[in-house]
């Protein structure tokens, strides 16, 4: 071999042998960036025990900071980005909660935001809000004017640059409050801000989108009445003292007190639900089609009220418009009557469509089922991204829409048992993990009132939940935005309200939510596996799909089972005389023929 042989393998031509990896990292190197630093030192600075208790403490030196009270621009440089989090929540609340603010605020709403008090005012609500970016354009408006009063918005500033270890911009402001001669003082109060004070700046918020700025978040004219909510609660009076030794409660009723449920039946969206399932019955016995005034008629509703029910309906494919003003049975009746729930499931489907198109969001079915949190169904799409899952929903109640929302509607034990097998965990700086605290957030919902999660589960998620009453059951109807459209949370949440009327429809013609009680008294049930006669009539009265097999062989209500299927098919003659047709199959259990007795007109046939 050849001088040259020998250079051209050992710099790895193509003849030399391949190199193991151990080679490799032995000619690695890192350059040393901190040659003067001291681990041994800092180690130990580390694992140093505390000072006993009865030992004396000696003074903190001069210019080291304290570990309470306000954060100092002339001291504190560079300051603690966890201890700056905290103490700009406090500046804001310090700032929102004083007695200046309601009319700092209407000025700078009614003024053409313009006023700079007004300004420092809103951009601590924005913040309170979770809507940073805002906040930090309206400061940076307020303190580079240079005026005194604006003093807090260059404060903020410095905090806010802080807790995003922007050090150089936070020596800025630092030096500008320098110049100034402020030096931050008043009271520091950091405190949970409630959810529905969080939602109230939302919804009073609008985003205009500026050609040379961008978007900057601008107020409405009912923003200043908001303040109120950030106000800490006021303290509870002194009990007075009674008269006897007595308890002043019974513990029986404390007890069954305590066991009530907080039952949230959607109210108006169950009303309207049922509204339209007499439409629905009335559609039914007129299979080739009825006039709206006859509809009108028959329901006892206004042509007003009946309007937006045939709409939705129509929207819904639960009825369809074969010709002017006349409306018919639709394609969701036969659907809904597919067997093993696969018909409920698919038309279920479609309304999430149907309400993610309409509020640009993903859109999510929820229950509270054996003590978890489950979603059941989902509608997303490339415009309406859904929530990455990064912590289970199920141990994450505390923190989501979903969650919070169904815990709503459980009562105070059921929620006691839930955080117990749950604890709430810190998953970003707005989740409540305090359990008195969220209990009290819960108990602040209005009954049927929708429930947000403002960045508490996931730091660029906001989403809404509203409540769905599905018999002795909780269920939420939610949905979820990118942080970046935060704005638009308000206007997708009515949206999705409205959306709630046909999932209760749905709910309501499936069974899963019994029907309004008739208002003559019930007869007794049977002692046999039968449906009542009540329920037969019900039942009758949902579907069309008209029975030609068994036509001849069963005039009265009388039940089909299907042994492939496990599936009961239940019949009925409508009013009219029609002749029997299907009236919903439900899944009674594995039946066979003969299993039931024939009793008041029923009877079992095989297939």
């Amino acid at each position: 071999m050849t001088p040259a042989d020998d250079r051209s393998g050992a710099d790895g031509g193509p003849d030399a042998p391949p190199r193991a990896l151990a080679e490799f990292l032995l000619r690695a190197g890192v350059r040393d960036r901190y040659p003067h630093y001291d681990l041994g030192a800092a180690e130990a600075r580390l694992l140093r025990t505390p000072r006993a208790s009865g030992a004396p403490t000696p003074p903190a030196p001069r210019g080291r900071r304290r570990s309470f009270g306000w954060s100092d621009p002339a001291r504190d440089r560079p300051l603690d980005s966890e201890r700056a989090r905290r103490d700009l929540k406090a500046a804001c609340l310090a700032v929102v909660c004083d007695p200046r603010a309601g009319r700092d605020l209407g000025r700078f709403v009614d003024g053409g935001h313009a006023d700079l008090p007004g300004s420092v005012v809103f951009g601590c609500l924005l913040h309170l809000a979770g809507l940073r970016d805002g906040a930090r354009f309206w400061w940076q408006f307020a303190a580079g004017s240079g005026s005194p009063r604006t003093a807090p918005a260059a404060y903020c500033l410095f905090l806010d640059h802080s807790r995003r270890g922007e050090h150089h911009d936070a020596r800025l402001w630092a030096r500008e409050l320098g110049r100034r001669g402020f030096r931050p003082a008043g009271r520091r109060e950091l405190r949970e801000v409630r959810l529905c004070a969080q939602a109230a700046v939302l919804r009073y918020v609008d985003q205009c989108d500026d050609p040379d700025l961008g978007p900057v978040p601008v107020p409405r004219a009912e923003l200043p009445g908001v303040l109120a909510a950030f106000l800490p609660p006021p303290p509870l009076p002194e009990p007075r003292p009674r008269p006897g030794a007595g308890p002043l409660r019974h513990p029986a009723l404390t007890s069954a007190a305590r066991g009530t449920a907080v039952r949230s039946d959607t109210g108006e969206a169950l009303a309207q639900a049922r509204r339209a399932l007499d439409v629905v019955r009335v559609l039914e016995r007129h299979p080739l089609g009825v006039r709206a005034g006859e509809l009108a008629r028959k329901t006892g509703l206004t042509e007003a009220a009946l309007r937006p029910l045939l709409s939705m309906l129509c929207e819904e494919e639960y009825a369809h418009r074969p010709g002017a003003g006349v409306y018919a049975p639709g394609p969701a009746l036969d659907r809904l009557a597919a067997p093993g729930g696969a018909g409920l499931a698919g038309q279920l489907q479609r309304t999430l469509a149907l309400a993610r198109d309409s509020a640009g969001a993903a859109v999510y079915l929820s229950r509270y089922a054996e003590g978890e949190v489950r979603i059941t169904q989902m509608a997303d799409g490339p415009g309406a991204p859904p929530v990455r899952e990064w912590v289970d929903f199920r141990a994450a109640a505390h923190a989501s829409a979903v969650g919070k929302c169904l815990l709503t509607q459980l009562d105070h034990d059921v929620r006691a048992d839930h955080v117990a097998r749950h604890r709430p965990a810190r998953l970003t700086a707005h989740t409540i993990t305090d359990s008195r605290a969220l209990f009290s957030a819960l108990d602040a919902v209005a009954p049927g009132a929708p429930v947000f999660d403002l960045r508490e589960y996931s730091p660029g998620v906001v989403c809404s939940a509203v409540p769905i009453a599905t018999g002795g059951a909780a269920g939420s109807l939610a949905l979820s935005l990118p942080a970046a459209h935060a704005h638009r949370l308000p206007e997708a949440t009515r949206a999705l309200r409205r959306k709630a009327v046909p999932v209760l429809l749905a709910l309501l013609l499936s069974g899963a939510i019994p029907p309004d009680a008739p208002a003559q008294p019930r007869t007794p049930a049977p002692a046999a596996a039968a449906p009542a006669p009540e329920t037969l009539r019900h039942l009758g009265r949902l579907f069309r799909t008209p029975l030609t097999r068994f036509a001849a062989s069963a005039a009265g209500p009388h039940l089909v089972s299907d042994s492939a299927s496990g599936a009961a098919y239940l019949f009925d003659t409508l009013p009219e005389g029609d002749g029997p047709r299907l009236a919903l199959p439900r899944t009674l259990g594995p039946l066979a023929p003969g299993s039931l007795p024939a009793q008041e007109g029923l009877v079992v046939l095989g297939t």
